[in-house]
Protein backbone atom coordinates (compact mmCIF):
# COMPACT_ATOMS: atom_id res chain seq x y z
CA UNK A 1 0.00 0.00 0.00
CA UNK A 2 1.21 3.57 -0.24
CA UNK A 3 0.83 6.15 1.90
CA UNK A 4 -0.69 9.31 1.55
CA UNK A 5 1.60 12.24 1.64
CA UNK A 6 1.22 14.40 4.56
CA UNK A 7 0.81 17.87 4.92
CA UNK A 8 -1.61 20.17 3.03
CA UNK A 9 -2.36 20.37 -0.75
CA UNK A 10 -1.72 23.16 -3.14
CA UNK A 11 -5.96 24.16 -3.12
CA UNK A 12 -5.73 23.98 0.99
CA UNK A 13 -3.20 26.19 1.13
CA UNK A 14 -5.15 28.39 -1.47
CA UNK A 15 -8.12 28.33 0.35
CA UNK A 16 -6.10 29.18 3.61
CA UNK A 17 -4.94 32.40 2.17
CA UNK A 18 -7.54 33.56 0.95
CA UNK A 19 -9.59 33.29 4.14
CA UNK A 20 -7.04 35.10 5.91
CA UNK A 21 -6.89 37.71 3.32
CA UNK A 22 -11.47 38.37 3.59
CA UNK A 23 -10.18 38.69 7.94
CA UNK A 24 -7.45 41.29 7.31
CA UNK A 25 -9.44 43.25 5.18
CA UNK A 26 -12.21 43.16 7.06
CA UNK A 27 -10.50 44.19 10.28
CA UNK A 28 -8.71 46.86 7.88
CA UNK A 29 -12.30 48.30 6.54
CA UNK A 30 -13.35 48.09 9.92
CA UNK A 31 -10.31 50.54 11.68
CA UNK A 32 -10.73 53.12 8.54
CA UNK A 33 -14.22 53.43 9.28
CA UNK A 34 -13.87 53.81 12.82
CA UNK A 35 -10.93 56.87 11.69
CA UNK A 36 -13.76 58.51 8.84
CA UNK A 37 -16.95 58.44 11.79
CA UNK A 38 -14.09 60.06 13.97
CA UNK A 39 -12.73 62.87 11.15
CA UNK A 40 -16.72 63.44 11.01
CA UNK A 41 -17.59 63.78 14.66
CA UNK A 42 -14.58 65.96 15.37
CA UNK A 43 -15.72 68.37 12.17
CA UNK A 44 -19.68 68.18 14.01
CA UNK A 45 -17.73 69.41 17.40
CA UNK A 46 -16.54 72.65 16.09
CA UNK A 47 -20.20 73.07 14.65
CA UNK A 48 -21.50 72.28 17.68
CA UNK A 49 -18.87 74.71 20.02
CA UNK A 50 -19.71 77.30 17.29
CA UNK A 51 -23.55 77.61 17.49
CA UNK A 52 -22.96 76.92 21.09
CA UNK A 53 -21.23 80.28 20.90
CA UNK A 54 -23.89 81.90 18.27
CA UNK A 55 -26.60 81.37 20.94
CA UNK A 56 -24.73 82.52 24.18
CA UNK A 57 -24.02 86.17 21.59
CA UNK A 58 -27.28 86.11 20.82
CA UNK A 59 -29.18 85.95 24.35
CA UNK A 60 -26.43 88.29 26.46
CA UNK A 61 -24.60 90.30 23.71
CA UNK A 62 -21.55 88.97 24.81
CA UNK A 63 -18.60 86.33 24.11
CA UNK A 64 -18.46 83.37 26.40
CA UNK A 65 -15.51 83.79 28.80
CA UNK A 66 -15.42 87.76 28.11
CA UNK A 67 -18.61 88.57 29.53
CA UNK A 68 -17.93 91.24 32.19
CA UNK A 69 -21.22 89.87 33.64
CA UNK A 70 -21.34 86.21 33.98
CA UNK A 71 -20.74 86.05 37.91
CA UNK A 72 -23.91 88.34 37.92
CA UNK A 73 -25.61 85.84 35.09
CA UNK A 74 -25.14 82.35 37.07
CA UNK A 75 -25.24 83.10 40.78
CA UNK A 76 -25.34 79.58 41.86
CA UNK A 77 -22.49 78.21 39.63
CA UNK A 78 -19.56 76.66 41.67
CA UNK A 79 -17.09 77.49 40.74
CA UNK A 80 -18.31 81.01 40.62
CA UNK A 81 -18.06 82.68 37.08
CA UNK A 82 -14.89 84.95 36.58
CA UNK A 83 -15.91 88.16 34.85
CA UNK A 84 -13.95 88.59 31.41
CA UNK A 85 -13.21 91.85 30.49
CA UNK A 86 -15.87 92.61 27.46
CA UNK A 87 -12.71 93.54 25.02
CA UNK A 88 -14.23 91.07 22.05
CA UNK A 89 -11.20 88.46 22.83
CA UNK A 90 -11.23 85.43 24.23
CA UNK A 91 -6.98 85.91 24.89
CA UNK A 92 -4.86 81.91 24.86
CA UNK A 93 -2.69 82.16 27.86
CA UNK A 94 -1.50 78.69 28.19
CA UNK A 95 -4.67 75.78 28.97
CA UNK A 96 -7.16 74.29 30.46
CA UNK A 97 -6.45 70.87 31.16
CA UNK A 98 -6.07 71.21 35.14
CA UNK A 99 -9.41 71.96 35.35
CA UNK A 100 -9.10 75.11 38.06
CA UNK A 101 -7.64 78.04 35.47
CA UNK A 102 -10.08 80.67 35.19
CA UNK A 103 -8.46 82.34 32.58
CA UNK A 104 -11.01 83.52 29.82
CA UNK A 105 -10.41 80.73 27.38
CA UNK A 106 -11.05 78.44 30.40
CA UNK A 107 -14.02 80.62 31.72
CA UNK A 108 -15.61 80.38 27.79
CA UNK A 109 -15.96 76.82 27.83
CA UNK A 110 -17.58 76.71 31.29
CA UNK A 111 -20.22 79.33 30.66
CA UNK A 112 -21.55 77.70 27.50
CA UNK A 113 -21.74 74.81 30.14
CA UNK A 114 -23.57 76.70 32.43
CA UNK A 115 -25.85 78.54 29.76
CA UNK A 116 -26.80 74.92 28.77
CA UNK A 117 -25.45 75.46 25.26
CA UNK A 118 -22.98 72.74 25.73
CA UNK A 119 -22.80 69.23 27.32
CA UNK A 120 -19.94 68.48 30.79
CA UNK A 121 -19.35 70.42 33.48
CA UNK A 122 -16.48 72.46 34.94
CA UNK A 123 -13.28 74.74 33.63
CA UNK A 124 -11.79 71.79 31.87
CA UNK A 125 -10.94 71.65 27.99
CA UNK A 126 -13.34 69.57 25.57
CA UNK A 127 -12.27 66.06 24.62
CA UNK A 128 -11.58 65.39 20.79
CA UNK A 129 -12.90 61.76 18.98
CA UNK A 130 -9.22 61.52 18.87
CA UNK A 131 -8.35 62.15 22.33
CA UNK A 132 -6.87 65.31 22.11
CA UNK A 133 -7.90 68.17 23.88
CA UNK A 134 -9.65 71.50 22.45
CA UNK A 135 -10.23 74.87 23.77
CA UNK A 136 -11.52 78.12 22.27
CA UNK A 137 -9.26 81.17 21.94
CA UNK A 138 -8.83 84.19 19.75
CA UNK A 139 -7.54 83.49 16.01
CA UNK A 140 -4.60 85.79 16.22
CA UNK A 141 -3.58 84.34 19.65
CA UNK A 142 -3.23 80.73 18.22
CA UNK A 143 -1.95 81.34 14.62
CA UNK A 144 -0.54 84.03 12.56
CA UNK A 145 -3.05 85.93 10.34
CA UNK A 146 -5.92 84.93 12.15
CA UNK A 147 -8.21 87.91 13.79
CA UNK A 148 -9.59 88.36 17.31
CA UNK A 149 -12.47 86.24 16.73
CA UNK A 150 -12.85 82.58 18.56
CA UNK A 151 -11.56 79.84 16.44
CA UNK A 152 -11.56 75.55 17.99
CA UNK A 153 -8.23 75.32 19.12
CA UNK A 154 -6.34 72.05 18.68
CA UNK A 155 -3.50 72.26 20.36
CA UNK A 156 -0.19 70.31 21.52
CA UNK A 157 -0.45 67.58 19.70
CA UNK A 158 -4.18 67.55 19.97
CA UNK A 159 -4.74 65.68 16.56
CA UNK A 160 -3.13 62.91 14.61
CA UNK A 161 -1.50 63.87 11.21
CA UNK A 162 -4.28 61.47 9.46
CA UNK A 163 -7.42 62.80 10.95
CA UNK A 164 -5.62 66.55 10.69
CA UNK A 165 -5.08 66.04 7.05
CA UNK A 166 -8.32 63.92 6.50
CA UNK A 167 -10.52 67.35 8.13
CA UNK A 168 -8.77 70.07 5.99
CA UNK A 169 -9.29 67.52 2.43
CA UNK A 170 -12.96 66.83 3.55
CA UNK A 171 -14.25 69.81 4.77
CA UNK A 172 -11.95 72.50 4.17
CA UNK A 173 -9.30 73.49 1.16
CA UNK A 174 -6.80 70.10 1.95
CA UNK A 175 -4.19 72.53 2.38
CA UNK A 176 -2.30 73.37 6.05
CA UNK A 177 -1.63 76.57 6.41
CA UNK A 178 -4.59 78.06 4.82
CA UNK A 179 -8.21 78.25 4.96
CA UNK A 180 -11.04 77.43 7.49
CA UNK A 181 -8.94 74.51 9.07
CA UNK A 182 -5.07 75.48 9.91
CA UNK A 183 -2.18 73.04 11.31
CA UNK A 184 1.34 74.32 12.40
CA UNK A 185 2.93 72.03 10.47
CA UNK A 186 3.82 71.45 6.47
CA UNK A 187 3.57 67.74 7.68
CA UNK A 188 0.37 66.54 5.54
CA UNK A 189 1.78 68.87 2.32
CA UNK A 190 3.42 66.21 -0.21
CA UNK A 191 6.33 68.73 -0.81
CA UNK A 192 7.25 68.27 2.83
CA UNK A 193 9.40 65.74 5.19
CA UNK A 194 8.09 62.70 7.04
CA UNK A 195 4.83 64.19 8.98
CA UNK A 196 5.13 64.12 13.53
CA UNK A 197 3.30 62.36 15.61
CA UNK A 198 0.62 65.14 15.94
CA UNK A 199 -0.14 68.76 15.41
CA UNK A 200 -1.97 71.61 16.89
CA UNK A 201 -4.36 72.90 14.52
CA UNK A 202 -7.35 75.82 14.56
CA UNK A 203 -11.03 75.60 13.03
CA UNK A 204 -12.28 78.98 13.15
CA UNK A 205 -16.28 78.70 14.22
Amino acid sequence: MQSRPSGLTLIEITIVLVIIGLLLGGVLRGEEMIFNSKVKATFNLSREISAAINSYVDRYGQLPGDDPQAASRFPNALPRPVNGNGDGRIPWTGGCASGTETSEQCEALYELRLAGFLSGSGLGPVRTPFGGQAEIASGADVFPGLGKAPVMFFYGAGLPTKAASSIDTAFDDGAPRTGAFRCDTRAYDRSSPASPIGVSCVMTL
